[in-house]
Formats: C-alpha cells, sequence, structure tokens
C-alpha cells in the first residue's frame, strides 16, 4: 500500500508542475498602449517580453500601416511579432503602460497618394434624344430653308448617332448650285452615322462609322468612313495624363507635403509615416522653380527644389497615347451623303519618355498617299517646350518632304513663341488632292506680356507664308505684322489699339480702336473704329443663365453706307430662339434659328435643350441650391 501512496504524488506532481509554468508565461501577456516614432497612437494591443525581446500582436502592425513582412513572428504564438531588432528600438515604459517603438521610413507601407481621385462614370440607363435645328435665311436676292436632325441612342458606355442635313432650294435659282469638282448638292444629306463605344476604366474608345483621323503637325485631320480605336484622355477632364510632377519620399512622422512652383502654391497634402507616392491633382500648366516642403507635426522642414515644365503636351513618363483609323475618305461630306473614295490606313503613337520628353510617330497608307513622320516634344528644362517633327511622303507626283517645329516659353506674364515649317514642292498628304497648296515656308512668332504699367497688355505677332512658283491658283506670298496694347481706363472702361503691316502682296496696311464699357448685370456697350473708314457701335445683353433673353442692338457705317443690326436669343428650358436683323440701304440679311430637342429616358418624353451625348435623369426641384454638373462643366 506504501508502495501506491508514494506513487500517486509523483503523478501529481508531473502533472501540474508544466501547467504552473505555462501559466505563468500567459501572465507575461499585458495590454499595452503604443507609441510610434514619439507619437501616442491610440492604440491598445497586447505584448509579452520573453529572453529581453518584446513581441506586440501581428494585427497591430497592420493598424499602425507598418510592413509584416520586416517582424519575425514568434517559433510558437504565430499572432504575435517580434519589434525589438535592429534597426527598430523597442522599450516597456511600466509607468505609463505603454510600449514606445522607433522605426525607420522603410518599415512603413508604401502609399500611393492622389489628391484627385479619379471617379468611374456611371453606367447610362437606355435612352435617346432627337436634336433638331430649324433655319430659315432671307436675303435680297433669294429666300431659303434648311434643317438639321441628329439622332442619338445610348446606353451603358455606348452611344448610336445619324445626323441629316435637309436643304430648302432657292426660290429664285433656276438651276441647282455646283460645288467644287462639279459636284452636285444634294437635297437631304447625311452626315454622320456613327457607332461610339468607351471602355472608361481604360481610357479607349471604338468608334465604328463616320469620323476623323488624329490631327498631327503633318497629317491633317481628314474625314473618313471606317473603324476608329485608340486613347481619349480628353474625354475625362478629372484625369491628368500629361507631365505632372510625381512626388515621392518618406517621413517617419505624420507630415503636410506642400508643392509651390514659382512662389505660389500649388497642393497639400497630408501624409502618415513611412514612404510615398504623391500625385498632386492640381490642373496646372505653368513652368519654373518647384519647390516641395515637408513638415512633420513637430515643426521640422525639408525643403527641396527643382525645375519644371509642365505642359500638357508633354505626356506622363511611360504614358502610350495612340490610335488606330482604317477606311475610306470621305469627300464633300456636307453636299453627298456617300462621298467615299480610297481606302487608307493610319497609326498615331506618342510614348512620356520622361517628364521632359515625348516621342511618337504617325503612318498613313493610301493608294495614292504614303506619310511617314516623327514626333519630338521637348522641355528644355524649365526654360522653353520645343515640339519638332520630320514627315515624308511617296504619291503619285513624287517624293517629299516636310520638317518643321516650334518653341515657346511661358513665364509669369510673358508668352514668346515661333513655329515654322518647311515643305518641297512634291510632298502631299493623305485626303488632299492637287487642288490644295502646301505652302514651301510657314513661319509665325507671338510675343505678349500682361500686367504691364500704364498699357497693361501688349501683343506682337508676324506671319510670313511664302508658295513655290508657277502655283495653279496663283496665290502670292504674304508677310504680315500685328501689335496691339490693350489697358483699363476704368473698372468699368477697357481700351483696345491695333495696327497691321503687310510687306508682300497687297501690301496693306491699317489700324483698329475699341472701346469696352461695363454697365453690370451682363450688358456692355462696344464702340469700334477702323482706318478703313468703318465704325461700328453695339449695346450688348449675354448671360451664361440657361434661360432668359439676350440681345444686341447695334449699326455700324462703312464708307458711308449706313447698316443697322438687331438680334435677340430667347433661352428656355425647351429650346433657343434667335432671330437676327442686319439691313442697309444696299442688303438685307434676316434669319431665324430654333434649337431644342426631344429626348426620351426612362418611360419618360420631354422637350429640351439640344444635348451631345448620353444624359441621366437628376431631380432638384427640392433642393434648388445643388449644382448640377457635366464633365465638370455646370449645366
Amino acid at each position: 500500500m506504501q508502495k501506491i501512496i508514494l506513487f500517486l504524488p509523483c503523478i501529481f506532481l508531473n502533472i501540474v508542475l508544466p501547467v504552473q509554468q505555462v501559466n505563468a508565461e500567459e501572465s507575461n501577456v499585458v495590454f499595452s498602449s503604443v507609441w510610434l516614432n514619439g507619437i501616442d497612437k491610440n492604440l491598445e494591443t497586447l505584448i509579452f517580453e520573453e529572453d529581453k525581446k518584446i513581441y506586440i500582436e501581428c494585427q497591430a502592425l497592420n493598424t499602425l500601416e507598418l510592413r509584416g513582412e520586416f517582424f519575425p513572428k514568434h517559433p510558437i504564438k504565430q499572432d504575435f511579432c517580434l519589434i525589438s531588432m535592429n534597426p527598430v528600438l523597442a522599450e516597456i515604459d511600466p509607468h505609463v503602460q505603454s510600449v514606445k517603438i522607433t522605426v525607420p521610413a522603410e518599415y512603413f507601407q508604401v502609399k500611393k497618394i492622389n489628391q484627385e481621385q479619379l471617379i468611374m462614370p456611371d453606367r447610362a440607363a437606355f435612352g435617346a434624344f432627337l436634336n433638331y435645328d430649324l433655319f430659315y435665311g432671307q436675303t435680297s436676292q433669294d429666300k431659303n430653308f434648311n434643317s438639321l436632325a441628329e439622332l442619338g441612342v445610348f446606353k451603358d458606355y455606348w452611344l448610336f448617332q445619324n445626323s441629316i442635313l435637309v436643304r430648302g432650294l432657292d426660290e429664285n435659282k433656276e438651276e441647282p448650285t455646283l460645288a467644287l469638282e462639279e459636284v452636285m448638292e444634294e437635297k437631304v444629306v447625311r452626315l454622320r452615322s456613327a457607332f461610339d463605344l468607351d471602355f472608361p476604366d481604360k481610357f479607349l474608345s471604338l468608334t465604328i462609322g463616320d469620323t476623323t483621323t488624329i490631327s498631327n503637325p503633318f497629317v491633317n485631320s481628314v474625314r473618313y468612313g471606317g473603324v476608329s480605336f485608340g486613347t481619349n484622355f480628353t474625354a475625362r477632364p478629372d484625369y491628368i495624363y500629361w507631365n505632372m510632377p510625381t512626388l515621392k519620399g518618406s517621413a517617419v512622422l505624420p507630415s503636410t507635403v506642400d508643392l509651390y512652383i514659382n512662389g505660389v502654391s500649388i497642393s497639400q497634402q497630408r501624409i502618415t509615416p513611412g514612404s510615398y507616392t504623391l500625385q498632386p491633382g492640381a490642373l496646372i500648366q505653368q513652368s519654373g522653380d518647384a519647390q516641395v516642403i515637408v513638415e512633420d507635426i513637430l515643426g521640422n522642414k525639408t525643403v527641396q527644389s527643382f525645375p519644371v515644365y509642365i505642359n500638357n503636351k508633354l505626356l506622363k513618363p511611360k504614358l502610350n497615347e495612340y490610335n488606330i483609323s482604317l477606311g475610306k475618305i470621305r469627300y464633300n461630306y456636307d453636299l453627298q451623303s456617300n462621298d467615299y473614295r480610297e481606302f487608307f490606313s493610319n497609326v498615331y503613337f506618342r510614348r512620356g519618355i520622361g517628364n521632359l520628353t515625348t516621342l511618337g510617330l504617325n503612318a498613313a497608307y493610301s493608294e495614292e498617299v504614303k506619310n511617314l513622320g516623327l514626333l519630338w516634344t521637348q522641355a528644355i528644362s524649365k526654360y522653353a517646350l520645343l515640339d519638332t517633327f520630320i514627315a515624308g511622303s511617296d504619291s503619285n507626283n513624287g517624293s517629299g518632304y516636310s520638317v518643321g517645329g516650334s518653341i515657346s516659353r511661358n513665364l509669369n506674364n510673358i508668352y514668346l513663341g515661333f513655329s515654322g515649317q518647311y515643305s518641297t514642292n512634291n510632298y502631299k498628304t493623305l485626303g488632299y488632292d492637287n487642288e490644295v497648296l502646301i505652302p514651301k515656308y510657314d513661319y509665325i512668332f507671338y510675343f505678349s506680356m500682361y500686367d504691364l504699367p500704364i498699357i497693361n497688355n501688349f501683343n506682337l505677332n508676324y506671319l510670313e507664308r511664302s508658295y513655290y512658283e508657277g502655283n495653279n491658283f496663283n496665290i502670292s506670298d504674304s508677310r504680315i505684322l500685328n501689335i496691339g496694347i490693350s489697358r483699363m481706363l476704368h473698372p468699368n472702361l477697357s481700351l483696345s489699339v491695333s495696327c497691321f503691316k503687310e510687306f508682300k502682296g497687297e501690301q496693306d496696311s491699317g489700324g483698329y480702336l475699341s472701346l469696352n464699357y461695363s454697365l453690370g448685370n451682363n450688358k456692355n456697350a462696344y464702340f469700334s473704329h477702323s482706318t478703313d473708314n468703318e465704325t461700328r457701335v453695339q449695346f450688348v445683353k449675354a448671360s451664361p443663365a440657361q434661360t432668359g433673353f439676350d440681345y444686341v442692338l447695334g449699326a455700324n457705317q462703312r464708307r458711308g453706307n449706313l447698316a443697322y443690326q438687331a438680334s435677340g436669343l430667347l433661352k428656355s428650358s425647351v429650346g433657343d430662339l434667335r432671330v437676327q436683323l442686319d439691313q442697309s440701304d444696299e442688303y438685307e440679311n434676316n434669319q431665324v434659328i430654333y434649337r431644342g430637342a426631344i429626348v426620351w429616358l426612362g418611360g419618360k418624353v420631354a422637350l429640351t435643350k439640344s444635348v451631345d451625348n448620353a444624359f441621366a435623369l437628376v431631380k432638384v426641384e427640392d433642393s434648388p441650391e445643388i449644382d448640377v454638373t457635366r464633365s465638370l462643366s455646370p449645366v
């Protein structure tokens, strides 16, 4: 019996003692507040100390926006992570029951902060609209009536449009009017039929039907019927696609980041500790000296300065802009419905290489004309923007090339620039036949200064254009210089004076003087006189409101002939009616124009002003102070 009695206590001791040891470890786990880099984070979590190492709940690291992969987990208690290790410092303060942690900036989660968060457009409900323009004109010689109708059907991100122009024949004409190339003018003309589909998450658009090519310096935009696919950055006014600087850095304390350009505050953003990538949301285009000032909550400041040239011609680094077009080129689109001719294809591509450089190309092909050109847009530090191109062509008339460029500079109150282009005699562009004459040289220089003493504003521009000798159009060269100044004579009165001089061609010259007096309530009085013995007086009421009545009353005298003008615009919620009268002893020109629309959405039909895209119903009658906008513009 004694052996049994002695055996049982041994079993009891072997079982109880290990349990008491585990309970002793668990008693070291305590609640503690957290201080991070000297700041009380108002956070309580579990911590414990083992072998002079401090552990904290891993989920607290995420709350503190720290990168969990840098903190090893406890080998047994997987919910706790080690925080006392180089370069992280940690200590427990028993007096205030807190753990104080000090970490470098790279241990924080990396954040990309956008001041302006992009908002995805909502999908449109199924709807339709029918725009209509009614025009009646009467002159001394004839009368005519024209109408334009545009049908649109939309849903989600697609829109189908079809527009038709109906011409009224002149009562006094016995023969139909012939346009260039002896093209018969049709009475009913289909102007455009197209299906547009947007991909707003990718900033892409697809168009099937009548559209135009992308315009660039060496291939002018042409109308065609076919397919177009490419980026549509400008359709989203909230998206900054140009070279707005991205600010990168790190902070160990909550801080404020300010961006200044030429001493003017552009944006301000509050950041949490850690590395950050900040995209200012300001829609700016400026050049000069930029400063980034980072100030933490303790008042410590760091300042970084660098030159910038921000312009919407410079794409964001690594951002691609492109368009692919193919189909048949359309001629005389406002005269005939189906004048589609040669097949063509066109590829346009640009890429932001860096904040200061954007490169691109354009390649066009048709049986008549082949074009290939290269684009280079370069900011020269903070001083100027250089935009250059070189293009070649191959046509039935032979091969040719064109080279040109422009340089511009905007600085505070000074704007100046120069652009020029040289083309060989055989250079041709897509969509243009031999009846279009391309100049040999084409130069323009402009210079403007604002906020000047005495004269306030000054501007100068010089244009020179020369053609090859023996051209079929007998067009003479031209050289024209224009100089103008303007000044506020009174808070409500402004003066403008300008003059011009032709050094080629007719070698004419003259001057122009105008006065503008603001009467308040959207009313203005205008007076102008030119050295060509023409004087004009007008009284104008023009309001930006969507409803109301605007009008113009005036008279002008030209070389002894007196004429009178009167026009009125009645703006209503169902359309706009304009009436215009222009009469003198020698002629008369009277017009009546009405523009409106019929819309359908959600089973409801209404008469409204003309629309140009998908729309939504917005109920504001119970909240009259709410602003309604479309694409960031008030409606």
